[in-house]
């Protein structure tokens, strides 16, 4: 277990090894973007990239090289993305590291449905602090598995990626009355699928049916109901074709937790209807255009109240939404977040919502 009284001064600027979840910088430009800021900045020293992502690389000489890369790597500081068990020879992981500080970034929410790994609980047991983008019982289990240091953090979007929405508002001309995307789990009422699979379902099936108009993008939806899965990087533009959005999250009972399409959907400039998870106080207040619900019925009945509203008061919703995000909700404010936990010369963000997360 890592020592997490570990702190770099300022007058030490210290290196940072970056192991992604992804295959290459194209696909988290943002997060390299957001590190290599903070270097040019003089906040923290030079930045280095492993990328461990699953691809065509088999998986033993992908293990076998990132583990190599790290003990090769002189960094001081280890930031790990999420990386569960992509990675199988932890003990040789362990020994690369050689008791250098790594802080974990786990993206995803975790509790009945998944499994964690024995790769995951070693990264927990390795971590001097783990950031989880949900609270309990999520915070609760990585601590049971081997975190002693866990910390709420949101997520945020890649203002590389969507370097355009960030840069201005746009309203257009959209089309959809109102629009969702994400993936159907759901395969057999209350048996298969992730918890919240089964609201999901409904939420999107009573709008479909009570909403002329509703555009749905994402994958396993019943035949008609959807144009399909869209690109991740390519998600602006449909979000930008509907008036606002609706969703339900995964996981409803983690606490403070929402999904990445938060941010997404407020850099695009809509409204939305989301999921009210326990606790929440760090989100967007409704002038902002975030309306959370605590239960599916709630959140149709606000969806089809919102699309029932003038052009120019969603408009006018939507750009308050785009005019909070913008910048604060970037992963700039993600990274420095966290590496502002190690190293002083990194000032931690002081706006909303960053001022407002629960403290350890």
């Amino acid at each position: 277990m890592q020592n997490t009284s570990i702190r770099y001064g300022r007058r030490v600027l210290p290196s940072v090894l970056l192991i992604s979840n992804q295959t290459s910088t194209a696909r988290c430009p943002g997060v390299v973007a957001a590190l290599q800021e903070l270097s040019a900045s003089s906040e923290i020293g030079e930045v280095s990239v492993i990328h461990a992502g699953v691809g065509r690389e088999p998986a033993g000489i992908r293990a076998e090289r990132v583990v190599r890369e790290v003990r090769a790597s002189s960094a001081d500081i280890l930031l790990v993305l999420s990386l569960k068990d992509a990675v199988s020879d932890m003990p040789g992981m362990a020994r690369a590291i050689a008791g250098r500080p790594v802080l974990y970034w786990e993206g995803d929410p975790w509790g009945s449905g998944k499994r964690v790994s024995d790769a995951m609980h070693a990264w927990m047991e390795l971590s001097a602090i783990v950031f989880s983008v949900g609270g309990e019982p999520q915070s609760g289990l990585l601590r049971r598995v081997g975190a002693s240091d866990v910390r709420l953090i949101v997520h945020t979007y890649d203002h590389v990626l969507f370097a355009e929405a960030e840069r201005s508002f746009d309203w257009g001309a959209p089309s959809a009355s109102a629009g969702f995307v994400g993936s159907n789990l759901m395969r057999a009422p209350l048996i298969s699928g992730l918890p919240g699979s089964w609201q999901r379902f409904t939420l999107v099936r009573r709008v479909r049916n009570s909403l002329p108009g509703f555009a749905v993008a994402g994958p396993g939806w019943p035949p008609g109901w959807s144009q399909g899965a869209i690109p991740f990087a390519d998600q602006v533009p449909f979000l930008r074709s509907c008036r606002l959005l609706t969703n339900w999250d995964h996981y409803p009972a983690t606490r403070d937790y929402t999904s990445d399409r938060l941010a997404i959907t407020m850099i695009a400039g809509r409204a939305q209807v989301s999921t009210l998870h326990p606790g929440m106080a760090w989100i967007p207040a409704e002038d902002q255009g975030v309306f959370t619900e605590a239960t599916v019925t709630a959140a149709v009945d606000r969806t089809i109240e919102l699309a029932a509203l003038p052009d120019a008061t969603l408009r006018d919703l939507g750009e308050s939404a785009h005019a909070w995000a913008r910048f604060r909700m970037s992963h700039r404010n993600a990274y420095r977040y966290m590496l502002s936990s190690l190293v002083d010369s990194v000032a931690a963000p002081t706006q909303e919502p960053w001022n407002r997360l629960p403290t350890p």
